[in-house]
């Protein structure tokens, strides 16, 4: 019985353990990101209820079509007095006086109004569901940069770590010699002194990893950023050749973005405001019909039974209603030159609209040519310096290099790596910009 304690334990910590290992959560791709976020943004949510809110507008314009039909009753009790006719004299009377009535009335002609209402109803809500759309390629590119930044800090840090190996290596080697009386405890403190630079170097670039990975959680509108981590893809090999003429790119984004469609449709809301309001200055004929009845009681006095005057005193009506507009102190007719100012107003908002976008493509196309070419010659500086450097270490390595010259010659290796790495994801992030606009997915 003395074993089995220690061996529940042991089982039980194993578990634990085990446990534990399994809610680390997996590292989110840039796909997990994009699609987290574009189900659970408020803003995103927010404006789909917008387009929501104009498609039961676009519905209920369509419900207009229809005729109406209300009923109702009313019941009076009057008390004073009146004539009665048949001993001629005053009295005072009590009497309950009850009406029900059924009622319906349909739009003939309102200078085709009510359809012209629903066209620019339904306008309204394709432009709602483009401007969602547009919210949501928005978000993409953004939790895009996001990502593609983290990638850029993290590759940052392995290139600091693997110059705080190799400092570390060469003060050990100089303590050595030290030791050895080969060189001068000068040289052991300024490498250590380098050592300990590198090492706040890697300190504040986990920070700036950190920070980055908090900005996408915060994104994401995660609850919880504890252990929260992104994969780290395998990027293609970039020759240049994955650039496509910019023509195309624009041709196809001014077809197919969301906020040209949604400019568009807004055009056409506003040119059938013109008709609509050209629409109030025509006469306008209406059908109605119903039916009534009602119930008189006076107190004191013989009355006819209920059902005998719900029978007796019906009554039904139908007709027609013509009104003609002839002067409204030119209400309609300013309608009309606003309505018409409105029609040039969304033609600038969309010709405002394609040149925004023109812009955009024609920026992220220069910003991805200049990256690519800032790539190829930070590709060559960092040979460049990673050959000088190890030059640099052999000459450090026999004593014909001082320890100052020796950081100046993995400074300037440091910088050309950061250079290459900041050109390249520069290079990606406008290319997926330009692939985003042809219409493809967002990958890596």
């Amino acid at each position: 019985m003395k074993f089995i304690h220690p061996i529940l334990v042991s089982s039980f910590l194993l578990v634990v353990g085990f446990a534990k290992a399994d809610e680390t959560p997996a590292p989110w791709s840039l796909e997990d990101c994009i699609n987290h976020a574009l189900e659970h943004n408020l803003s995103i949510k927010q404006q789909s209820l917008n387009a929501e809110y104009a498609g039961n507008q676009y519905t209920q314009s369509r419900y207009e079509l229809y005729p109406n039909l209300n009923a109702g009753s009313s019941h009076r009790i009057t008390r004073g007095r009146t004539t009665d006719q048949v001993n001629l004299r005053i009295v005072d009377i009590t009497s309950n006086t009850t009406n029900f009535y059924v009622g319906s009335s349909t739009p003939l002609f309102e200078g085709f109004a009510r359809r012209n209402t629903i066209e620019r109803n339904q306008s309204d809500w394709q432009a709602a569901l483009k401007d969602v759309d547009r919210a949501r390629n928005d978000l993409a590119l953004n939790i895009t940069a996001l990502y593609l930044q983290i990638l850029f800090d993290k590759e940052l840090l392995e290139a600091a770590k693997r110059q705080y190996e190799v400092v570390e290596q060469q003060m050990q080697r100089t303590r050595r010699l030290v030791d050895a009386g080969s060189v001068p405890q000068g040289n052991y403190l300024e490498m250590r002194s380098l050592v300990a630079r590198e090492s706040l170097n890697i300190t504040q670039l986990e920070n700036s990893v950190a920070l980055s990975l908090l900005d996408l959680a915060q994104a994401l509108d995660l609850e919880v950023v504890e252990g929260f981590d992104i994969q780290e893809p395998v990027l293609d090999e970039l020759s240049g050749a994955e650039l496509v003429e910019r023509a195309d790119v624009l041709e196809y984004a001014i077809n197919n973005m969301p906020q040209i469609a949604a400019s568009e449709h807004r055009l056409s809301s506003s040119e059938l405001d013109v008709e609509i309001a050209k629409g109030r200055m025509l006469p306008t004929l209406s059908f109605e019909m119903g039916w009534g009845t009602n119930y008189v009681s006076v107190k004191d006095f013989e009355n006819p039974s209920f059902g005998n005057q719900f029978r007796d005193n019906a009554n039904s009506y139908v007709g027609l209603n013509l009104a003609i507009p002839v002067f409204n102190r030119f209400q309609a007719r300013t309608g009309v030159e606003n309505a018409h100012l409105g029609v040039k107003n969304a033609r600038f908002e969309l010709d405002r609209q394609k040149q925004q976008l023109r812009k955009e493509i024609q920026q992220a196309y220069a910003d991805a040519e200049a990256a690519f070419r800032q790539y190829l010659a930070s590709q060559t500086a960092v040979e460049s310096y990673q050959e000088s450097f190890r030059y640099t270490e052999k000459r450090f390595d026999v004593g014909l290099l001082n320890p100052v010259d020796y950081n100046v010659a993995k400074t300037e290796l440091m910088k050309a790596e950061s250079d290459f790495i900041q050109a390249k994801y520069s290079y990606i992030l406008r290319l997926k910009i330009l692939e985003f606009y042809q219409g493809n997915p967002i990958e890596l």
